[in-house]
């Protein structure tokens, strides 16, 4: 099949006109990563090869509207990719390309996770940690970036929980009054050592 001509269709996006009367609709880094531009003929294995290129471009184009919402794990995007029942191996090389881009890094993701529940939530160090199983982080990478929850935020969040506990539990008093404290501590995320250290400095 011999290229008649180029035309835009859309943003980034060209139709080929072939020779057999066949419109190809390819997005402009598919052309030029085949150099198509210095190609007058389209054999088959080239055919086939721009059609699988082209689309595993508008999947990984779908990844990126997804991770511009917000950050991804790798694993989120996996999620994602076999609820659209992508083929395992698409997803490996979407994933793979996605890395390349700088769209997916596990250590970034894990960093701004732990910046954002610090910043924005009451979540403790043991429920951090937990959450960041659960998207999919190694572990070696959740332990390099766990000194990021320092031990002085987690202890004065932990205080503050107590000190307002206090406030609102006047019905309650000694051992009664602790487990209770202490039960809610566990509940909002924070390690049982940490909060025994804590609580444990107060007088019920």
């Amino acid at each position: 099949m011999n290229i008649l001509k180029y035309e835009k269709d859309k943003k980034d996006t060209y139709n080929v006109f072939l020779s057999n009367g066949e419109v190809l609709t390819l997005p402009e880094k598919v052309i030029t990563e085949n150099e198509l531009l210095l190609k007058k003929e389209i054999d088959s294995t080239l055919y086939n090869k721009l059609q699988k290129d082209s689309y595993i471009y508008d999947i990984i184009m779908q990844c990126i509207k997804y991770i511009d919402f917000r950050l991804r794990s790798i694993k989120e995007i996996e999620n994602y990719l076999l609820k659209k029942k992508i083929s395992k191996e698409d997803i490996l090389l979407v994933i793979s390309k996605l890395e390349v881009m700088g769209y997916l890094d596990d250590n970034r993701f894990t960093k701004a996770f732990i910046k954002d529940k610090l910043n924005f939530t009451m979540m403790g160090d043991y429920k951090i940690r937990g959450e960041l199983q659960k998207l999919g982080i190694e572990s070696n990478i959740i332990e390099e970036n766990m000194p990021l929850v320092d031990d002085d935020i987690i202890k004065d969040r932990i205080i503050k929980i107590i000190e307002k506990d206090l406030r609102t539990n006047k019905k309650y008093s000694g051992l009664k009054l602790k487990n209770k404290i202490y039960n809610h501590l566990l509940t909002q995320g924070y390690s049982k050592e940490k909060v025994i250290s804590v609580i444990n400095n107060y007088t019920f």
